[in-house]
């Protein structure tokens, strides 16, 4: 059923601008998928269906790559340092956990956005905040924009069409970057064999996020979508957690 359940859940995401990395984890973490499996399998999706929506951020013209490059001289580095670091299984599933608990809650409790004041930027704190989020996505798993987007929201940096784009294009740049490092850390053989493993995911996401991104969801319903799924996550995190205890 993880196929199924993949290309709803890229039809979903890739709607509504984001690449679904964190319903991935969860799905995985419920099949009780090893620990050094999950990131290799949910960061590919993540690339998948992101490139589409990148894609089509460049071509109308609703990326500020300007705004972008602090961000991105940050995690970059972070998350492939991330994917590097060896974790231990149950340390893993505490910062499973915790992420998906803290992306519940950030898709809970967002407001729609509001594009009438757009306020000045300032480059040190999207370094920091590029590098924090770069790091958790290596270690994770989790491209980073569920977390980004609820935050440049509060600040009011910019409008909602190019908070979206900019999301888009840092899940799938931080999603390249954590791969990587994870390659690197597991090794070929072993990366190889996992990979595979996950072929049939990686064509159901492919198929989701293409429909999904023909059928972009704005406005209310949007805001509902984004609701609903926090609900979900929010649920898993604290279900691995609860279940985290018996590590320990």
């Amino acid at each position: 059923m993880l196929p199924v359940a993949f290309f709803f859940v890229a039809a979903i995401y890739s709607a509504v601008g984001f690449g679904g990395g964190s319903t991935y984890i969860a799905l995985l973490a419920l099949s009780d998928q090893p620990a050094e499996l999950i990131p290799l399998v949910a960061l590919p999706c993540n690339i998948l269906v992101v490139t589409l929506g990148s894609y089509f951020a460049v071509i109308r013209r609703n990326f500020d790559w300007r705004m972008a490059i602090p961000f991105f001289v940050s995690s970059v580095p972070m998350a492939f340092i991330g994917g590097v670091i060896p974790i231990d299984a149950s340390v893993y599933f505490l910062l499973l956990g915790l992420s998906l608990a803290l992306a519940g809650v950030s898709l809970c409790i967002r407001r729609a956005p509001d594009d009438a004041a757009v306020v000045a930027k300032s480059w040190g704190l999207a370094t920091f905040i590029g590098g924090g989020l770069g790091l958790l996505s290596g270690m994770v798993g989790i491209g980073g924009g569920i977390f980004l987007a609820p935050i440049l929201h509060y600040l009011r940096w910019a409008s909602s069409k190019t908070i979206a784009a900019l999301c888009s294009f840092f899940i799938l740049i931080n999603a390249i970057s954590g791969l990587a490092g994870q390659l690197l850390k597991t090794g070929l053989d072993q990366a190889i064999l996992q990979l595979t493993y996950g072929a049939p995911l990686f064509a159901a996401v492919v198929l989701g996020g293409v429909i999904g991104a023909r059928f972009a969801i704005e406005g209310i319903a949007h805001q509902r979508v984004a609701q609903l799924t926090g609900v979900l996550v929010l649920a898993v995190g604290l279900r691995i957690l609860w279940a985290w205890t018996s590590y320990i």
